[in-house]
């Protein structure tokens, strides 16, 4: 089962994100509030995919979103913001941009396409 990595440091959000996640089967994620904590936890482990909050508590999160491009890590932006993230952050564009509020179904699907369109290309070898 993949293990999906959630960046995000609003606690109702980040148990929307969880509900979400169980709701269509997936039991296999960690939930991270800062950036911090996120460097310190891929230091050890690689998620296969990662839904990240570009502006945590401690910051823009831009050490890891160059972790995850350097580890082709696949992601998602959720993000309040539009375009405006990918000034913050150029590595931000590798990412799958997101809106919130996204709805359960967006969500889902995000993680889906991200995810499988992910393990396509790595098993074509693209």
């Amino acid at each position: 089962m993949p293990t999906i990595l959630i960046l995000e440091d609003e606690p109702f959000i980040a148990l929307d994100i969880e509900t979400v996640l169980e709701g269509c089967g997936q039991r296999s994620f960690i939930t991270l509030s800062t950036g911090s904590d996120a460097v310190s936890w891929l230091k050890e482990n690689s998620p296969s995919v990662a839904i990240v909050d570009p502006r945590l508590s401690d910051g823009v999160c831009t050490a890891v979103a160059r972790h995850l491009v350097n580890c082709d890590i696949p992601f998602i932006l959720l993000s309040g913001e539009s375009e405006s993230v990918y000034e913050l952050e150029p590595a931000f564009a590798e990412g799958h941009l997101l809106m919130k509020p996204a709805s359960p179904e967006q969500l889902v699907e995000a993680v889906e396409t991200v995810l499988y369109g992910s393990l396509r290309r790595r098993m074509s070898g693209t």
